[in-house]
């Protein structure tokens, strides 16, 4: 009995401390609030830099302009929310949620967002730079006009990504999944797409120059005016691209 009412004790105090904390977060007295309730929470222009909101329920929270450079929010709920200008660089947002969330004109230069999840997100011109998105999930993701020069994506599921027109040399996709994404015009110098698979993309007017297209799959997709100089194309599969030159490829069977 006694065990029993420590317990309940126990996760009674909890919500009061939790209380205590989100108020004090948004007094201002602090910048932790580690898995507080902050949906739909106001919390534009704060300097939130180095906050510790990990775990927090962040969902539809408008955040325009907030400074959360180095700020913690792995396995944060960020659904909805906007963070349009907002500066997130050297952030940690590793599994965090972020379905239908706003990034737009971000700065996320260095942020971790390794096996974050959410379809529909918005990253159009963001800065992206050296980012980390390994193992994300961020299906029908919008990137027009963002830059990702070297950052790494190694087996991310961006399929039906709009990246239209983004600086992405030196950007590591081995094994990402861009089935059917938007690449129209895309720098690519240098990029590792080993393993990626490009099916049914759109990689017009694309630059491959020196890229690494090792075992990578462009079935069906349009590399219509795309510059493969000096890329790296041992065990590509081309079935059905539309090559540069406007033909499309058709295997060679092999000689018997």
């Amino acid at each position: 009995m006694l065990a029993a009412a420590l317990v309940v004790s126990g996760v009674a105090g909890a919500a009061p401390a939790l209380a205590d904390a989100r108020q004090d977060f948004l007094d201002g007295t602090t910048n932790s609030c580690t898995g507080c309730n902050l949906a739909a929470a106001d919390l534009s222009g704060r300097s939130l830099a180095g906050a510790d909101l990990a775990n927090a329920n962040l969902s539809d929270a408008y955040l325009f302009g907030v400074d959360l450079s180095n700020a913690k929010l792995g396995g944060a709920d960020l659904s909805g929310a906007d963070l349009t200008l907002a500066n997130l660089t050297g952030a940690d947002l590793r599994e965090a949620v972020v379905e239908l969330t706003t990034f737009f004109r971000a700065t996320m230069t260095g942020a971790d967002l390794g096996e974050a999840k959410g379809q529909r997100v918005v990253f159009r011109r963001a800065v992206l730079s050296n980012a980390r998105l390994d193992g994300a999930k961020l299906p029908w993701s919008d990137f027009v006009d963002g830059r990702l020069g070297g950052a790494t994506a190694v087996g991310a599921d961006l399929t039906g990504a709009l990246l239209r027109d983004i600086k992405m040399q030196r950007v590591d996709l081995t094994g990402a999944v861009l089935q059917r994404a938007d690449l129209t015009g895309v720098n690519l110098q240098g990029a590792r797409l080993a393993g990626a698979d490009l099916s049914h993309a759109d990689l017009y007017g694309a630059d491959l120059v020196g890229a690494d297209l090792t075992n990578a799959n462009f079935s069906a997709s349009r590399l219509l005016a795309a510059n493969l100089r000096d890329a790296k194309m041992e065990g590509t599969i081309l079935t059905g691209a539309l090559m540069p030159d406007g033909k499309t490829y058709q295997a060679t069977a092999p000689a018997q």
